[in-house]
């Protein structure tokens, strides 16, 4: 399917979430495939020893029980039935184990966990085969269906290239001992699983870069879409009134915690305050809450209740509000006139 043109702009986090929910996700099956091929060659590799003594265990108790058929009931038949069932279940549960979390992590690592149970739900437009044949004869299905035809020849090249050459030594396996035979076609079933592997994993991730690069074509948005969006959430009252609330609520509760450790609160006197703490532990005063109107009455009132000292300097506390941000120090060109705020504030405690 070609790309619009018109949509340049990269997929915002809003629009990413909303087709999440709706199950549209990069999806990187050949990757998730080879990993889990990778791990079970590694598995097996390391629980080869232990599969092999548990298998060997198990076919000789089984020989012994079958060697005493004739004397079979059949509550030995299903005796028999249920320690076959226990074998296979203890040879394959670790690998079934392996997988599953396997699976879970590598969903895990590419998705995050954000399960939609909506997308259980079901849905009868599915059921409607006209959009179901335009699926399958569609441009992007052909895609695959050659996609797959290439990595088949790909793959059977690569095994082609192992056993080409051992062929020969394979057919004069027949007349060497059998622990030689069985030594040669381990090694030769070793070696070509090993370069499948590699192949697999080499196509699988050129794929997963594909997809990821068709995926974020597809979720592109024009200009105006980007604009409509940050109009609806910048114009939501109900978004607005909420960001206020948490602003209000931030403030209140840093004017109720810091105020009353501060040092002076110089004000306009009514339209603003802004609270300084100024100790041995800093190197310059620290503004720990400032606010206007509403909330400069609210810094003057916890003040007032803490005793910290209320300092009347208009000039000052204006231009203490527009150039001091929280939690940062005072500018170097306010040293002074600040200096002697604090000068005026300890002649005061010190006279107390």
């Amino acid at each position: 399917m070609a790309q619009d043109p018109g949509k340049t702009e990269k997929a915002t986090p809003k629009r990413r979430e909303k087709l999440r929910k709706e199950g549209t996700v990069l999806r990187a099956t050949d990757l998730d495939a080879a990993v889990m091929l990778w791990t079970n060659l590694f598995l097996f590799m390391g629980a080869w020893g232990a599969t092999f003594t548990l298998m060997a265990q198990q076919l000789a108790y089984f020989l012994r029980s079958t060697a005493e058929a004739g004397h079979f009931t059949s509550t030995d038949l299903q005796s028999l039935v249920l320690n076959v069932f226990l074998i296979v279940l203890k040879i394959l549960l670790p690998f079934y184990a392996v997988n599953f979390l396997m699976a879970l992590a590598n969903q895990f690592r590419q998705h995050g966990f954000k399960p939609h149970f909506e997308l259980m739900a079901p849905k009868f437009d599915r059921l409607n085969p006209v959009p179901g044949f335009r699926r399958i004869i569609s441009i992007k299905a052909l895609m695959e269906s050659l996609k797959s035809v290439a990595k088949f020849a790909i793959l059977g090249w690569v095994a082609y290239l192992v056993l080409a050459p051992r062929i020969p030594l394979l057919i004069t396996t027949l007349q060497l001992p059998l622990g030689q035979s069985l030594t040669y076609v381990q090694e030769t079933l070793f070696i070509l699983y090993r370069n499948i592997m590699l192949a697999m994993l080499i196509l699988a991730l050129i794929d997963f870069f594909y997809q990821r690069h068709t995926f974020e074509q597809s979720m592109r948005m024009t200009k105006q879409e980007v604009k409509d969006e940050m109009k609806d959430a910048e114009g939501n009252p109900e978004i607005k009134r909420f960001q206020r609330q948490q602003m209000f609520q931030s403030l209140l509760h840093r004017i109720i915690t810091q105020v009353p450790k501060a040092s002076v609160v110089i004000t306009n006197p009514t339209h603003f305050a802004v609270a300084l703490r100024y100790d041995d532990k800093t190197a310059a005063p620290i503004c720990v809450a400032k606010g206007a109107d509403h909330l400069a009455l609210k810094i003057r009132e916890r003040a007032t209740v803490s005793g910290v000292t209320i300092v009347e300097n208009p000039p000052l506390a204006r231009s203490l509000y527009r150039n001091v941000e929280l939690d940062r120090p005072i500018p170097p060109d306010l040293y002074q006139a600040v200096a002697q705020v604090l000068a005026y504030v300890y002649r005061l405690k010190g006279a107390a």
